[in-house]
Parts: C-alpha cells; structure tokens; sequence
C-alpha cells in the first residue's frame, strides 16, 4: 500500500470513530459524553475531507492491504463508495455536534453512554460498509450498521418505541438475508469472494440465476432504503429515534441501500433487460407517490420527515431504474444523466432531510411536542432556526436555486430530450415516468409549505408554542450549518457534479460552471444571483420607493371579532383536499363524537371530530402475511406431541429420504 494524505485519513477517521464508541463505555457524566462528540465530530470530519480530497485527485481506488484481519477482509476505497463516504462522515459530524447539547438536555431520558456508543458503532459500520471489499466484510459491517440503530430506536424504553425497533428489526433481517442470499447466488455460496470475483462469477451464469441474484438484492436494499411496499418500518421507526440519530437514519443510512443497490445490480451484475429498468422505476414511482402523499397528509413533524424520506429514496430509485432502462436500450446520454441526477439527489437529500430532523428535534426541545396541530407562530419566537428551517423546506421543496432543483432539473430535461426519436413503447414509459415524478415532486412542495407555515407562521396554537424560546446554540448552529449547504448545493452544483465524475455535464471553460444538458445549458450560480437580486430589489422597492410617511401598523381587520389561532388553518384543514381526493391510498377515516352540552337538553350538543389512519400496505399485505405465518407455525408446533414413538418414526423417515437423495 502506498500511503496519502487520503489514505491517512481515512484510517484515522474509523480509528477515531471506533474510539468514541469504547471512549462512551468509559463513564456516564456529562464530561465523558462531551469528548465523545468531540472525538467523532473529528474522526467524521477527517474522513469527510480525506473523501472530498479523493473525488478532486486522481480518483486511483485506495487499498489497504495493511488492514487483512478477518478472513481476508481488505478496505478500498473506490469512487462511487468516496461519494458516500464524503455524505456519511459530512452527516454525522453535524450530527455530532447536535448531540453534545442534545443528549445532555435528556439525559434522564437516554442511558448516555448506550446512546453514544451506538451511534458511533452506527457510523463505524456505516464507513465500513462502503470500504468493504468481500462479502464478509460488507455483511459484517452491514450488522453492525443495523443492530446498532436497532437499540436507538428504542433508545427512550418507550412502548411506542420498542413496538417500531421490533418491526425494524424484522425488516432489517429480511433485507439481510436476501441480501446474503443474492451474494451466495452470485458466489456460489462462498462468502470469502471480493466483489471483483463475484462480478467474474456473474458472467457465466445463465440469466434464471442472474434474475433471482437481482430479485434478492432489490428486496434486501429496496427494504433498508424505504421503498413501497417494504417502506412500512420507516415512519415508525425514524420518528422514535432521538433527534440527531434520526438525522443519520433518514439523510445518511438510506443511502447505504442506494450504495448497496448501485454496487450489485449495476456493477456486479451483467447486463439486465429492459423490464429489469422499468420495474425498478415502476416501484420508485410507486414509493414517491404513496410518500408524498402521506407526507401531505400527516400531522406529525416527524413522521412528516419520514414519509418524505420514502418519497425521494423513491425518485432515487426511479432515476436509477430509468438509468438502467436507457443503458439496455442503447441510450446513453439519458442513461448518463439518469445517474447522475441520482447521485446528486443522494448528497442534497443526505443535506436538507439531515438538517429538518435536527430542526424538528430543536423544535420538539422546546415544546415537547411533535403534533403540528399545538405549534404555530414560531417564527417570531424562534427566528434563527424558523430561517434556516425555511431554506431546508425550500431546499425539500425542489425550488431554485437549491441542490434539489437541478438533480430533478437534469433528470425532466434528459427525459423530454429522450422522447424525440423513441419509439412508441419508448416514449410511453417515459412519459409515465415524467407524470409521476412531476406530481410526486409537487405534492412535496405541499407537504413542505405545510409542514413550515403551520409549524412558523400565524398565531401560536397552544401554551407551549406561545412560550417557546430560541433553542441552545448548540442546536442551532449545526442546523444554519446545513442550511449553508444546502444553498451551496445550488451554487456549486457543477462542482458537485465535477465531484461524482460527470464531467460531461459541466462546462468547465467559466469560474462557475454551468450544467448542460442534452443541449440545455443552466447556470447554478447565476440562477443563484438572480434569485438574490429579485428578493433585494423586492426589498429595496418596498422600502424606499413605496415608503409613505403617513402608513401606520394597524391590526388585521376582523370583523370585530379578536384575531385567534381558532382562524387559521391547522394541519387538518390544509391538508383536507388531499385527503379528500385520495382516500382510496390514505384510508383516512373521519370519526366525529358528540356529547350534550347540557345533561337535561339532549339537542345543543358539541361535536369532536378525530382522524384515524390504517396502512393500507400492512392492513392487505403484511398482516395477511403474518397471520398466515403464525397460523403455520400452530400447525407445525403440533409436531411437538410428546410421543417417543412419534419422534422415532420422523427421525426413521428423515434418515429414509436423506439416503434416497445421497444415491
């Protein structure tokens, strides 16, 4: 091994990381649990700069022969594990420092030390796992990346919350062992195969195999990333975590599924049909669709976060399967563009969603509460974080100048562009794929002005909201610091793009690259400025031209009646249409109870109306599914009779068939 500067951070970086997991274990004070983040805030930090020093080098895969400990095990660091390998420590830095004053304002709520271990043996294994270069060692570091944040969801010994760890962790083995099983179809069931030996096995198998080997990857990684109708974990999982380990599940860990699913079906298997693509896009669509909606609808600022994590691990995923489409079909500019706008959604994504959940924690801290029917009116007593929570929403929203704008700009462009010349079945996917990825994006930027108008804007609609307070600096600041990176996700997207490897989409002959695509040419830093220009001018105008001396602040005209939060939307109400026009997906049922006001006048009565939501993914596939399991193992569990005899005879029988298959 030749050793770098990269090369040396990177091992710094897992040293430091798994040193604050044993450093945790050490003591329980406030002292202990300081250090602590401070040594994975500069471990993460280190390995997100050796990861960002990589991507601008000469991009040579770093080997690691020196670390060859369990079977073979080698790290390497090649350049589509350094995109996640910059997202992953990047996160978790934030993360970090989230959490010194985080988990020390709850500390009688979290086991301290638990918590922080488990969250640093949580980022080990997630480093891990992109530098792992065989099977072992990807499953290995897979276990650990999902036991560990099995125990922070239940971090709080909630009912609630063990109920969400039990179905996590039942879904998280599921994907495991279809993903292991994918590597044995591949390997031949030898599990000590790097992935180079694995990508030569494939090739010679017949496409039965290769088809199973794919089925299996796309439930294991389609399962850990959130996809419908796997999905049914995640928003009941995400929400329990504590606030800085929900960050790093939603903005960091769904995209280790992508990873994981970009390095088997795209690049260790061979070629795949063209079905292979649309299914894939078919079920992303599907998983947008069903988030964005439920998102839309919900009224739980986190939950909210989670349903909107479905919805873009469900773009992601439609990006790639078009990607793969187009590869089949010998379209390369849109199969080019497809997976470039896919992994640039996985850095924004990895940005605005990271910094909402620290937001939301920030929020509940003061109010301790998670129900955006009880908010209202935060913006005037929490500006700093109500600003930065407005560039995340617009940031989630897809707006420009955001990063998100131009991964969703590049991937509708490469599609229209791609109609021309396509044939019929061509170009009826492909419209598919636009309509749904137009109003899955739409019905996000509803959920988004939801989710930030009811919860900042009008008057406060309980005593919490009416006396919360600006939250610590230590909750603050990294949350402004991802909101800076969000607006340099738009300014610098070329130099992003530049990063991951598209030079074919920059222009680099300007300072500030602009984007192209298939002959459109965008200018992010521009678009960025004009954008400015346009809210200053706004500002200006406002101020200076139209400023009449005789104007006087005067309350909202009412009717003669106080202005109060009974008047304004709530949660409910706003999303009411959504509600009305998709029952069919949402299964909201409205429930209204009514009482008599006076016990001896049974006419004046007050009515309460409640809502009540079922899955409708658990309540016609996944209950039906247990239950059939459950009644199998009565039956089975029948065996267990007690009768010697009985025994005998299985064991006669059992010993019968073995020797008819040996001969």
């Amino acid at each position: 091994m030749q050793w770098s500067w990269t090369s040396i951070g990177i091992l710094v970086s897992i040293a430091g990381t798994l040193s604050a997991a044993l450093l945790a274990l050490c003591g329980r004070g406030l002292w202990t649990h300081r250090m602590v983040q401070v040594v994975l805030a500069m471990s993460t930090a280190t390995g997100a700069v050796a990861g960002v020093v990589f991507l601008f080098g000469n991009r040579v895969p770093v080997l690691f022969d020196a670390v060859d400990v369990l079977y073979g095990l080698r790290l390497v660091l090649h350049p589509l594990a350094a995109i996640f390998f910059v997202i992953v420590n990047g996160i978790a830095c934030a993360a970090a420092l989230y959490a010194i004053p985080y988990v020390a304002a709850h500390q009688r709520t979290y086991h301290v030390p638990m918590v922080n271990s488990a969250v640093a043996v949580f980022v080990f294994g997630m480093q891990t796992v992109l530098l792992a270069s065989n099977v072992i060692g990807f499953m290995f570091s897979w276990e650990l990346m999902s036991m560990a944040s099995f125990f922070l969801v239940m971090a709080d010994r909630d009912e609630a919350s063990v109920k969400a760890a039990m179905l996590y962790l039942v879904m998280t083995h599921l994907g495991a062992a279809a993903i292991l099983a994918g590597f044995s179809v591949l390997g031949g069931g030898n599990p000590l195969l790097d992935f180079s030996a694995l990508a030569t096995s494939a090739r010679s198998l017949s496409s039965p195999y290769i088809l199973l080997a794919f089925a299996l990857f796309f439930f294991g990684f389609g399962s850990k990333a959130g996809l419908v109708p796997l999905h049914v974990w995640l928003p009941e999982a995400h929400p329990q975590a504590p606030s800085h380990v929900s960050a790093l599940m939603s903005g960091v860990m769904l995209k280790i599924a992508v990873y994981g699913f970009i390095l088997t079906a795209m690049m260790l298997l061979p070629g795949l049909p063209p079905g292979i693509g649309m299914l894939v896009a078919g079920v992303g669509l599907v998983s947008a669709v069903a988030g964005s909606l439920a998102a839309a609808a919900n009224r739980d600022i986190k939950q909210t976060l989670a349903w909107s994590s479905v919805e873009n691990l469900g773009l992601i995923f439609c990006m790639l399967g078009v990607h793969m489409f187009a590869a089949s079909r010998g379209m390369p500019e849109l199969a080019g563009t497809a997976a470039a706008a896919a992994l640039f959604h996985c850095v924004v994504h990895a940005i605005f969603k990271s910094g909402l959940f620290l937001t939301a924690g920030g929020i509940v801290h003061a109010m301790h509460t998670r129900s955006l029917e009880r908010m209202g009116g935060l913006a005037v007593r929490m500006p700093v974080l109500s600003g930065a929570f407005l560039v995340l929403a617009l940031g989630a929203s897809a707006l420009p100048p955001f990063g998100a704008f131009f991964g969703e700009w590049m991937f509708l462009r490469g599609l229209i562009h791609a109609f021309v010349g396509a044939d019929a079945g061509t170009m009826a996917f492909l419209l598919a794929v636009f309509s749904g990825f137009v109003f899955a994006s739409s019905m996000a930027i509803f959920a988004m002005v939801k989710l930030f108008a009811i919860a900042c804007v009008g008057q406060p609609r309980s005593a919490a909201a009416a006396h919360a307070q600006e939250p610590p600096r230590g909750l603050v600041y990294p949350v402004l610091l991802l909101a800076v990176g969000m607006i340099m996700s738009g300014v610098a997207a070329a130099t992003i793009l530049r990063a991951i490897g598209m030079e074919y989409l920059v222009r680099t002959d300007r300072v500030f690259a602009p984007i192209v695509v298939s002959g459109s040419v965008l200018q992010p830093a521009g678009l960025a400025g004009m954008v400015i220009l346009a809210l200053v001018l706004a500002f200006l105008f406002r101020r200076l031209w139209t400023g009449d001396p005789r104007e006087r602040t005067y309350p909202t005209w009412d009717c003669g009646q106080p202005i109060t939060a009974a008047m304004e939307y709530t949660a409910t109400a706003f999303s009411a249409p959504i509600r009305f026009f998709f029952r069919p997906i949402l299964q909201n049922r409205k429930i209204v109870t009514t009482a008599a006001v006076v016990a001896t006048n049974a006419y004046v009565r007050s009515h309460t109306m409640t809502f009540a939501s079922r899955s409708l993914w658990m309540e016609y596939l996944h209950l039906p599914i247990a239950r059939l399991i459950t009644w199998k193992s009565t039956q089975i569990r029948k065996l267990q009779n007690g009768t010697i005899q009985f025994y005998l005879i299985l064991i006669f029988l059992a010993l019968l068939v073995a020797l008819v298959i040996a001969v």
